[in-house]
């Protein structure tokens, strides 16, 4: 757990020093650059950390014993299994594909914050809180589909189908799941309002209605692995949907506070829906977390985008209240512009802490309450001889 804390803290030191000065892209660029390097050398050096580390490694051998003779292995998809054959030219070490794997998981989101993020830094927070950076150490093929699909946001939000779509079937040569990406882009389509936030609400009414026939149905034709499996019968615990169903509710609020949505928050209101959507659906069918973290990668540009939008109506409301005391009065209305830049600034910084506090404390319950933490990775061990003091007994106990 001590690694992870380190990071943390780390990140925070970060964003104090690049964000002394002047606001440049060069210095948010440099700050996502600096964090992620942290976040690939934490990955790649890692040893039987995360839940499916040793069948990923396994994997990795076997191909590689059998070369290029033999393209499939289990139910694996065709790049994944042609990207541990190519790194197999060079080397039949497990850890090999560990390193290779990481700096391509890590690629998609570092790119994603760099270029899109309103606020990189709580950005970063959040993308090492909201449980992606331990799921990147796990989930390996679909952490490389969600980092593919990192490069097709821009095609997202400008509702560039063809291309978009195309990102999507090459993510889906690593994970089939990211198919769903494809109604998704439909869903986006939609404009938010009443009608549209009970459409989401019926779905899960109908969900927790339905879903275990439906499931039975699908499973027995497609992934039997999974019919009467443990990950169909049993949900994963509410505590952890807890913080992203607030982000959820917030999306909620703000859909009604402001008055006018530009595309921008409005994918973003809706990519945040459905990892709720999904959030809640993990609770009944724990199979379902995957789909929520398709969704999630997307959530840390949304919370900022979501912030700035209720900065932007707050600073428009409290500037319409202050001046009309002014009754005309250009002094006083100088004064009452100041007082709403104040008390906007004041609020936003208050929003912004309590949002990067709650992920923190977030972040600790799935250390703290599985096991092995979130995805397994605890505990966290090198494949060199370097002893990381271990601090887990202390908050476990």
């Amino acid at each position: 757990m001590l690694i992870y804390l380190i990071n943390i803290f780390l990140i925070i030191v970060w964003a104090l020093i690049f964000r002394i000065g002047k606001k440049t892209k060069l210095k948010q660029i440099l700050f996502v650059a600096i964090c992620f390097l942290q976040c690939i050398l934490i990955s790649a050096v890692r040893y039987r950390v995360g839940y499916d580390y040793s069948m990923y490694a396994i994997g990795f051998f076997k191909m590689v014993i059998k070369g290029f003779s033999k393209m499939s292995y289990l139910d694996w998809e065709i790049g994944y299994i042609l990207l541990n054959k190519i790194v197999g030219i060079f080397t039949a070490q497990p850890g090999a594909i560990m390193v290779v794997t990481s700096v391509i998981i890590m690629a998609g989101p570092a790119y994603l914050i760099a270029r899109y993020s309103k606020n990189v830094y709580l950005s970063v927070f959040l993308y090492v809180n909201l449980y992606l950076f331990y799921l990147d150490m796990n989930y390996l093929r679909q952490a490389i589909a969600m980092s593919i699909l990192c490069f097709a946001y821009g095609f997202l939000r400008d509702k560039k189908f063809w291309r978009f779509l195309l990102l999507v079937i090459i993510a889906s040569t690593f994970h089939f799941t990211a198919i769903y990406m494809i109604p998704v882009y439909f869903v986006c389509l939609l404009k938010i309002n009443s009608r549209t936030l009970l459409l989401y609400l019926f779905g899960l009414f109908y969900y927790f209605m339905l879903s275990d026939g439906f499931l039975k149905f699908l499973l027995s034709r497609f992934h039997t692995e999974y019919l009467d499996s443990k990950y169909i019968k049993l949900g994963i615990t509410p505590t952890f949907a807890v913080y992203p169903l607030i982000l959820a509710l917030a999306a909620v609020i703000l859909s009604y506070y402001v008055k006018n949505i530009p595309r921008n928050l409005e994918l973003s209101i809706h990519l945040t829906l459905m990892m709720g959507f999904w959030q809640v659906v993990m609770t009944k069918h724990s199979l379902f977390e995957r789909f929520s973290y398709y969704t999630m990668i997307f959530v840390v540009l949304a919370v900022p985008e979501m912030i700035l939008a209720f900065k932007a109506q707050l600073k428009t409301n409290l500037k319409a209240k202050y001046v009309s005391f002014a009754r005309g009065d250009e002094r006083k209305t100088r004064s009452a512009v100041r007082k709403a830049k104040r008390k906007t600034t004041a609020a936003v910084y208050s929003v912004t802490a309590a949002i990067a506090v709650l992920a923190f404390v977030h972040n600790m319950v799935g250390l703290i309450i599985p096991e092995s933490g979130a995805h397994g990775v605890l505990p966290y061990q090198t494949r060199y001889e370097i002893e990381i003091p271990s601090i887990d007994a202390f908050f476990k106990g």
